[in-house]
C-alpha cells in the first residue's frame, strides 16, 4: 500500500457532527408563558362596549369586560413569569368603563331628556290592551289616571290650522284622517288645551303632557271611540 492511499482525507471528521435545528428568535433557555384567556375576552368585551351607546340592554357586555379583566389580572399575579396579557386585561377594563358607563348613560339621559321634569314619559304600545283581553286596557294604563304624562305622536290633521286646542294624537304620521276609522280606540289619544295653550298643524312630532285620564266603557261600544285623554299644560 501506498503512503498517498494510507492517509484520510483531511476535510472529514473522524466523529460524525451533530446537526441542530434552530428557530430565528428561538432561545432554549427562555421560559414558557401562555396568554391568560381571561385577557383576551376582556379585551374583546371592552371593544363590543361600545353598542352601549345604542341601548342600556347590553349593560351585560362591560360588566363581563370588567369580571373577566380582574380575573385575568388576578391569575397573571399569581403567576407573573408564565403568564401573559396584563396589558390586554387592562385595556379592557378601561374600555369597558368608559363605553358602558358613558354609553348607558348617554340612552338613559336622552330617554329621559324626552319628558320634561314632574312627567312620566310613556309610549302608545305601553297603552295597548293584552290581545286575550281585548275588551280591558291594560293595568299600566289605569295606574297612569289622574296623573302626569309625556307622549311623543303626530297631530291627525282637521279643519284648524292654526290656534288648535282640541285634537287626536296617534302614533305613526301614516294615520291620518281617512285611515283613523281603522284604528283601534287605545291606538289615539283626544288632547286638550288648557290655560289657553294651542299649537299649529304640524306634520312633525310633537310631544304632549298632562294629566292622564281613561274611559274603559268605550271599548264595550259598538262604534267605537276614543279611550284615552290627556288634559295638556305643555306641548314641545
Amino acid at each position: 500500500m501506498s503512503i498517498i492511499d494510507s492517509q484520510k482525507p483531511i476535510f472529514r471528521s473522524e466523529q460524525p457532527v451533530i446537526r441542530r435545528r434552530t428557530r430565528i428568535g428561538f432561545r432554549p433557555t427562555d421560559d414558557y408563558k401562555v396568554i391568560q384567556a381571561q385577557a383576551v375576552l376582556s379585551l374583546v368585551l371592552g371593544v363590543l362596549s361600545i353598542f352601549c351607546f345604542f341601548t342600556v340592554y347590553l349593560f351585560w357586555i362591560p360588566l363581563g369586560g370588567l369580571i373577566f379583566g380582574w380575573i385575568a389580572r388576578k391569575e397573571i399575579a399569581k403567576s407573573p413569569k408564565e403568564r401573559l396579557g396584563l396589558g390586554m386585561a387592562q385595556t379592557g377594563m378601561i374600555l369597558s368603563l368608559v363605553f358602558g358607563v358613558l354609553g348607558c348613560g348617554w340612552v338613559m339621559y336622552t330617554y329621559l331628556a324626552e319628558a320634561p321634569p314632574g312627567y312620566k314619559l310613556i309610549t302608545f304600545a305601553e297603552l295597548q290592551p293584552d290581545p286575550n283581553e281585548p275588551k280591558l286596557i291594560p293595568q299600566f294604563a289605569r295606574d297612569l289616571e289622574e296623573k302626569k304624562v309625556f307622549v311623543w305622536g303626530y297631530m291627525v290633521p282637521g279643519e284648524k290650522q292654526y290656534g288648535i286646542t282640541d285634537f287626536v294624537l296617534v302614533e305613526q304620521l301614516s294615520h291620518c284622517q281617512f285611515c283613523q276609522s281603522q284604528l283601534r280606540p287605545t291606538q289615539m289619544i283626544e288632547v286638550h288645551f288648557k290655560n289657553g295653550l294651542s299649537v299649529d298643524y304640524s306634520t312633525k312630532r310633537i310631544g304632549v303632557g298632562g294629566v292622564f285620564t281613561s274611559n274603559p266603557d268605550v271599548l264595550k261600544q259598538q262604534f267605537g271611540g276614543i279611550v284615552y285623554r290627556i288634559e295638556a299644560d305643555t306641548v314641545r
